[in-house]
């Protein structure tokens, strides 16, 4: 026996050679077939079976060199190719067998990557048959939740609605899109924080004229030049509604309301512009469908409000006219332009979208504010009617039913109508035009409500297109959201109207169910604007008791040349009920301080301090801190 060992081939040897065979001419079988000499009937048999056996080029490539050095060894040992193809047996059985051994030794590395891919393959048909599932889906609203608000704020008797009087005036003074308009009625403060600033940028701070301010001359010959515009608002301020229609298309107004409402621009060049909602809003977007656009062209986000910051434009000038009035002695004048801004506070508030409601509580509260400045710069020069007269329009100002959130609730739907499929049957799925959509109203909530979460929403639509099928499995259906919306809204409307001492935990409790639910991003995002609408209403109220309980305080001391010293004194004569502390639900509080009344809540801790306010700038939501929260007097800010 010889002392040398047989050469062994090493695991890295057997495997560079099974490589080579894979991918390299080496492992050319059907090449080396060809090249081995035998006979064709051998070859062809070779040829079948190794081609049967669906294995690897380099398995074959072994099963190929096994099979011709068989045959040639036989051939060798004297047989005949005949009898050796004979004696080989059936070319099924041959496949059967070498396919099986050879998968049994297949190595444990390529029995992995070739599951793999298998699995990878799988894989990209599958999410390639989910994306065309996907994709095969589209929105189709059916229903125009704009034209049916356009209808029901448009549907009173034209006797009864105060557009058809602004219109004609509105057009006139060019009242909504004419910058510079009023500008010498307004004052430059030299710090921000002043009293009465409304408006602010880094250069300086504005608000409205007073007398013995620098400009009051040229304010005096502005106002003067405004008499008529002023005398409609105060004639037009009695009517119960407004009647401005809404749109979102500017082609669908009336000739009257175009010119009214947009007068820089002519109907030619309105028809002629092919401006969308998402270039209006300007902000920078991925480039999205036009299909989206579409979508969103005609979504309830693009009612336009032209007039309804005009309110607040007019409840400031009547403010200045009445500062005028009662320095020509005109207190009928004056106490007209307090019913007027309370009237079209009113008006503003009516329609059912909440950045209208917020500026009719804006409005009314300019009204609240000018009836302070004139019991505490007038109050000699006003007569006992007078007086009386001022407690009755604030006592009559109605905040029963002032949060409407019937618009949001059809905001909401359209939204989900516009991002979702139609079943037919009440149930539908994602789309990928409706992420497209869900995308873009994300940025542009970001301009109204601070807070809002774009993380989910990758800026690149070809990613987000990758991603989309996704929510097929983790989006909730059609279906699902609109249940949704409506136990929201319906919680909403039930608890929403209630005073701050019956619902402390209204914003924590809705947030904290809806954090709860699939797909509730954007109830929540709206649950923040409504909660803003539900406190400034309850400010509001307090404020207004306030009003009311100081100038029945001022009503009670000149009848009776000493101020009032408890609420029951009060009740009855020169209050018709006794006016409620909106944080704890009792009889609202008065001390009187330096021969003036102050009016106050308890605040949070619910204890007298005797109108000692707390150190805080917004009282009413600081539960920690001792002090009352001062309804009157304020410091305008």
């Amino acid at each position: 026996m010889s002392d040398v060992s047989s050469p062994r081939f090493g695991f890295h040897d057997r495997f560079l050679e099974r490589l080579c065979l894979q991918f390299l001419a080496s492992g050319n079988w059907k090449a080396a077939l060809a090249n081995s000499d035998l006979p064709e009937d051998v070859t062809m048999l070779i040829h079948d079976v190794v081609q049967e056996t669906g294995l690897l080029r380099f398995e074959k490539s072994e099963i190929t060199t096994e099979l011709i050095h068989h045959f040639q060894d036989g051939h060798d040992r004297g047989h005949s190719f005949d009898e050796l193809v004979r004696d080989f047996g059936t070319a099924d059985v041959a496949v059967s067998l070498f396919r099986s051994s050879k998968l049994r030794s297949r190595p444990m590395s390529i029995k992995a990557f070739r599951g793999s891919m298998i699995a990878f393959g799988g894989g990209l048909i599958s999410y390639l048959m989910l994306q065309l599932f996907f994709h095969s889906a589209k929105p189709n609203p059916n229903m125009d939740f704009g034209e049916e608000l356009n209808k029901e704020v448009t549907s009173m008797p034209i006797e009864e609605q105060a557009w058809p009087l602004y219109r004609e005036v509105w057009t006139k003074h060019g009242l909504t899109e004419s910058a510079g308009l009023f500008d010498e009625l307004w004052f430059e403060e030299t710090h921000r924080d002043a009293p009465e600033v409304e408006w602010f940028d880094e250069n300086k701070s504005l608000r409205p004229i007073r007398p013995g301010d620098e400009g009051w001359d040229k304010a005096v010959a502005k106002l003067e030049s405004l008499k008529e515009l002023l005398e409609v608002f105060r004639k037009g301020s009695r009517l119960p509604y407004l009647g401005t229609p809404l749109h979102m298309d500017r082609r669908k107004y009336s000739d009257a309301d175009l010119a009214a409402l947009f007068p820089n621009q002519t109907r030619e060049e309105i028809e002629q512009e092919d401006s969308s909602l998402i270039e209006s809003f300007g902000i920078e977007l991925d480039p999205v469908s036009k299909e989206a656009e579409e979508l969103l062209s005609g979504s309830t986000f693009g009612i336009l409000l032209p007039h309804i910051q005009q309110f607040r434009r007019a409840g400031r000038l009547l403010r200045i006219d009445t500062r005028y009035a009662m320095e020509q002695g005109d207190h009928d004048r004056a106490v007209a332009n307090v019913e007027s801004i309370f009237g079209l506070g009113s008006q503003a508030g009516k329609n059912p979208i909440v950045v209208c409601q917020l500026v009719g509580l804006a409005v009314r509260g300019i009204g609240f504010n000018l009836i302070e400045e004139l019991i505490t710069e007038h109050l000699d020069s006003l007569t006992d009617s007078e007086l009386q007269r001022l407690q009755e329009l604030a006592a009559n100002v109605d905040f029963t039913k002032s949060v409407d959130v019937s618009f949001e609730r059809r905001f909401v739907m359209d939204f989900i109508q516009r991002i979702y499929s139609d079943d037919g049957n009440g149930d539908g799925r994602m789309t990928a035009i409706g992420m497209e959509v869900q995308y873009v109203y994300t940025k542009m909530l970001q301009g109204f409500v601070p807070g809002v979460d774009e993380s989910k929403w990758h800026e690149n639509s070809t990613i987000r297109s990758i991603a989309g099928p996704v929510s097929l499995f983790t989006a909730p259906s059609r279906k699902q959201m609109e249940s949704l919306v409506e136990e929201t809204f319906d919680e909403l409307e039930s608890r929403i109207n209630h005073a701050m001492w019956e619902d402390r935990e209204f914003e924590y409790d809705m947030e904290d169910k809806l954090n709860e639910r699939d797909g509730a991003e954007l109830l929540s995002t709206m649950i923040t604007g409504l909660t803003r609408l539900k406190l400034s209403r309850e400010i509001k109220i307090a404020r207004r008791d306030a009003v009311v309980l100081a100038l029945a305080c001022h009503r009670y001391m000149r009848a009776n040349e000493n101020w009032p010293t408890a609420l029951n004194q009060l009740n009855g004569k020169w209050l018709e009920s006794l006016p409620v502390d909106r944080l704890n639900g009792k009889p609202l509080s008065f001390s009187i301080k330096e021969d003036s009344p102050v009016v106050y809540s308890l605040g949070h801790d619910g204890d007298d301090d005797d109108g000692v306010s707390v150190n805080s700038t917004v009282a009413w939501m600081d539960r920690d801190g001792d002090g009352d929260w001062i309804l009157w007097p304020i410091k305008e800010q």
